[in-house]
């Protein structure tokens, strides 16, 4: 969909809506069914805060749980205190509320990401994402989390509805194993007759298959967060209901000389990292625009009476479009897997209002897609699975639907992350070196997280960039500072371009 289909006054809306504060998560979102039953610690926080930390975490995902880890477990820091702040309950921002995928966007992407940054950048953000979640399931087995978060290879199956994505997709798979010879055949490519009767899919014009995995990742998170209050409970803790509201600085303290105002009172900080996601313009005005928050939706519901449970995850593509009457727009994918226990699906995806997508209210849940959501899976998906057995026809999964939820994705102008440093031209604060950042996945961030926080606790304890960092994530000012790719107008094209 292009952004020359918009009305003006919708453009207009919509660009002020991309650069405005995304304020702090609200207080009362909507549940998701990952986070069914909430983790003993879902609340916890200290009597009272610490005056000073060395080291402070805003945000209580995976990434800000990848950071934590990581410096806790370094030697140089063992004299060195670790704050994590999280405006809400524990783990119940992105992390929380996405598809459980364990899976690799970047092959698919690949074309898309030559064609941006070059063969080689593509090259690295595809080993990258590889490495990262194969560092997902190794930290998870040596923590013995493995089981407790259902880590569980599957089939996936991406279906694209039209012909141009899927040559598209394609040419992109093709790029990825020739620069990537050892990847050759991991993706298989069937066409629109093999889709139908292997998998009973409607309106595809081929797929993609690959083996991967999927996970429950608000048990994976919770419980190691769980397991690092344990290990070292002297120099780590963790401030639930405790919003970051603002960052200032006291230049006369060069040690502690960051000041973070909560509603509990102030803490000073030696160093800080940015977790925050889609809520990232709010403690970092400058980046705005750059970085934007998206509203999506999912539910849980039980399958139909023919559907079993099946060992797979699946992909459904198509073209955004946009219906000008009503100015609904499909985003162009949505996404599914099966609880290999209880059998409930998790489907996510959207058909909503255009400016209903960029919002960081995750309390809300769109009325439209609700509605789509709830007849998606017959009606739109699959051949088979919703039949009524009595009358032989074709069953509505509405009385099948268990849970509904919003969540928040982070969205950046150029499509990739943004990690590392932030600059002083960006926080306002004239200090080098000791405010750092990991945000913007773009909707995939399972695949990019984890080494991403990595990357930023280790270099803010003075490591060199990580040799497989992608270099075009760096938090440079020379980036940042891009009109051209970063700005408004770049954002809101990026939007249209998904």
């Amino acid at each position: 969909m292009a952004g020359d289909q918009i009305p003006h006054e919708l453009l207009a809306k919509l660009a002020g809506q991309i650069i405005q504060d995304p304020g702090l998560p609200v207080a009362s979102p909507t549940v998701s069914a990952w986070q069914e039953p909430s983790h003993p610690i879902a609340t916890v926080q200290s009597d009272k805060l610490l005056q000073r930390t060395d080291f402070a975490i805003i945000g209580s995902g995976i990434t800000g749980t990848s950071v934590a880890k990581t410096l806790l477990e370094n030697g140089l820091t063992r004299d060195k205190t670790v704050t994590m702040f999280e405006a809400r309950s524990l783990t119940t921002g992105a992390t929380s509320r996405n598809g459980g995928f364990l899976l690799s966007h970047a092959p698919p992407f690949f074309k898309r990401y030559a064609e941006a940054f070059g063969i080689d950048a593509a090259r690295d953000i595809a080993l990258f994402c590889d490495r990262t979640l194969e560092n997902i399931v190794d930290m998870a087995k040596a923590e013995n989390l493995d089981k407790a978060s259902q880590i569980r290879d599957v089939t996936t199956i991406a279906s694209f509805e039209h012909q141009e994505g899927f040559a598209e997709v394609s040419e992109s798979i093709r790029m990825y194993e020739e620069a990537i010879p050892e990847a050759k055949g991991k993706y298989t490519i069937i066409d629109k007759d093999t889709a139908e009767k292997e998998y009973h899919l409607k309106q595809s014009s081929g797929a993609l298959v690959v083996q991967s995995r999927v996970f429950w990742p608000y048990r994976l998170v919770t419980n190691l967060l769980q397991r690092l209050l344990q290990l070292y409970p002297e120099r780590f803790a963790i401030e639930t209901k405790t919003p970051v509201i603002s960052i200032t600085i006291d230049e006369a303290d060069a040690e502690y000389p960051y000041i973070l105002t909560t509603p509990r009172g102030t803490v000073r900080a030696a160093k800080v990292f940015h977790c925050t996601s889609g809520f990232t313009g709010h403690l970092l005005p400058r980046l705005r625009g750059a970085i934007f928050p998206c509203r999506l939706s999912m539910t849980t519901q039980k399958p139909g009476p023919q559907w079993g449970n099946r060992p797979n995850s699946w992909l459904f593509h198509s073209k955004q479009s946009y219906e000008s009457s009503t100015t609904l727009v499909e985003q162009g994918l949505y996404w599914m897997q099966q609880n290999a226990e209880t059998g409930d699906l998790f489907v996510g995806g959207d058909l909503q209002r255009l400016d209903d997508f960029l919002s960081s209210d995750d309390s809300v849940i769109s009325a439209d897609s609700a509605r789509n959501l709830t007849d998606l899976l017959p009606k739109r998906l699959f051949k088979e699975g919703w039949t009524n057995p009595i009358t032989n026809t074709t069953m509505s999964s509405a009385t099948a639907i268990h849970r509904i939820w919003s969540g928040i994705l982070s969205m950046t102008a150029d499509q990739v992350p943004i990690v590392g440093s932030v600059p002083t031209s960006i926080s306002g604060r004239n200090i080098e070196g000791r405010e750092w950042i990991a945000a913007g996945f773009n909707g995939y961030g399972m695949s990019q997280c984890w080494l991403c926080g990595e990357a930023i606790a280790r270099m803010a304890l003075g490591e060199p960039k990580p040799e497989w960092l992608p270099d075009v994530y760096l938090s440079t000012e020379r980036r940042l500072g891009d009109e051209a790719s970063m700005g408004p107008e770049a954002a809101l094209a990026s939007f249209f371009a998904r």
